[in-house]
């Protein structure tokens, strides 16, 4: 879908040459838009040259701003970057308090976590403003977090009455699982009175958001877009009493641990001593999953891969019987119900079983469940997360509907979701008139 004479002018700060999750939402967005549009991602950058991602943006325009300052680069050398990321217990709790200070930091000035990131607002806004005074007409996108990506488009909203503004969240600016009309709540409703629409990537966010701002909130949920691994001969063998589980994805304290699934792997160990277990881990939280083997003496089970390339986990997955997601751990469920982990489109994008801990009334459920074999666990059920691993090492063939998996993966293609979002953008260009 082209849109004639209009500039479409993303903001999202953390850079798509940046090895970040944050960063990739908006790079395969913008690579899609631009097939038809133009488009131009205006992002941060550090001074000095480091380890770089590869990226996509399409036919995009890029335009990158130096960092004002920043505490570290955490790009600076790949292998310094990975060693010094396994935390211990000091570093767990100076993440806990990072994560209470973080949030009134961002509110006060652009600043994003990450190496403490202080952002050049004042660049920002003078490129911004460049470009849309050289336009016709400008849609302008910004992506929270950080805060000062909603201040600059409320901002330009009262400047340039004409324009569109399009406020996306990848995280909510607020406790979504809190009643409580919060600080950041009411901060969030007073910044977004101008914005034209809200874009968020939960349906518990969008539910949260409309009660919040009784304006036009699009559900536009993070996806995929690399290669499909289904084996078309899905009904291959395994060896019968031997399961291998792989995990590629990161822990959290409390909010997303691996000690419910190590006890429930302990329990399945114990029920069938007679069947081989092993469990592959690649990530920065290594010594963590180390340290529950250990105290469980499930050590010669493990295979610790540590940090491994994205081709390089990929392919550890494709070598797997099933793959495990670890969505939330928490002790509100109501937090977690919302959770979609970048990783649970990479895992539907195989022909793998997913098991997954998190709670009973997770959104994504019925989707990782339609394929009739993946099942969704809560965090207390070891005893039957053991008997599902038994069962499914007993197994010489694990049979997905691989039919039902491509259906739901289809919805979460990134130019799918391109579409939609050019879609109601249409329906936004109706309503101005322009």
């Amino acid at each position: 879908m082209r849109f004639e004479n209009i500039n479409i002018l993303i903001i999202s700060p953390f850079s798509p040459k940046w090895s970040n999750i944050s960063s990739l939402r908006w790079e395969r967005l913008a690579k899609y838009l631009s097939k038809n549009n133009r488009v131009t991602l205006i992002t941060s950058s550090f001074p000095e040259s480091g380890f770089e991602k590869s990226f996509d943006i399409g036919n995009s325009y890029l335009i990158e701003i130096p960092l004002k300052f920043y505490a570290k680069n955490p790009y600076l050398n790949e292998s310094n970057r990975i060693l010094n990321n396994f935390p211990n217990k000091k570093t767990l709790l100076n993440q806990g308090l990072k994560s209470k200070l973080n949030p009134i930091l961002e509110k006060l000035f652009p600043v994003s976590s990450g190496g403490m990131l202080y952002h050049d607002i004042f660049k920002y806004k003078n490129f911004i403003d460049e470009i849309i005074r050289n336009s016709k007409k400008t849609i302008l996108i910004t992506t929270y977090g950080p805060w000062f990506t909603l201040k600059i488009g409320n901002y330009f909203k009262k400047r340039y009455k004409n324009l569109i503004w399009l406020a996306d969240f990848r995280d909510p600016s607020f406790d979504i699982s809190s009643y409580k009309n919060t600080f950041f709540k009411s901060q969030t409703k007073k910044i977004l009175k101008k914005a034209d629409a809200i874009i968020v990537v939960t349906k518990q966010m969008q539910k949260e958001y409309e009660k919040l701002v009784k304006k036009k909130v699009i559900f536009l949920p993070n996806g995929y877009d690399g290669d499909c691994m289904f084996n078309l001969n899905q009904h291959k063998t395994k060896r019968k009493e031997y399961l291998n589980i792989s995990y590629t994805g990161s822990i959290y304290n409390e909010k997303r641990e691996i000690s419910y699934f190590v006890e429930a792997l302990k329990l399945s160990k114990e029920k069938a001593p007679n069947i081989n277990f092993t469990f592959s881990y690649a990530g920065k939280d290594y010594r963590i999953v180390s340290e529950e083997f250990s105290k469980r003496n499930l050590g010669s089970l493990l295979n610790n891969h540590g940090m491994l390339t994205r081709d390089e986990a990929l392919n550890l997955q494709s070598v797997s019987d099933v793959l495990l997601l670890v969505v939330y751990t928490g002790e509100n469920p109501e937090e977690g119900k919302s959770i979609r982990t970048g990783k649970v489109y990479e895992y539907l994008a195989t022909d793998k079983p997913i098991l997954v801990i998190g709670p009973k009334n997770w959104e994504m459920r019925d989707e990782i469940e339609c394929d009739g074999v993946s099942k969704v666990f809560e965090k207390n059920q070891t005893n039957e997360m053991a008997d599902y691993i038994i069962e499914l090492a007993n197994k010489e063939k694990i049979e997905i509907n691989i039919q039902k998996r491509k259906e739901v993966l289809e919805r979460y293609l990134y130019r799918n979701l391109a579409t939609e979002l050019e879609k109601e953008i249409e329906n936004l260009l109706k309503q101005k008139e322009w």
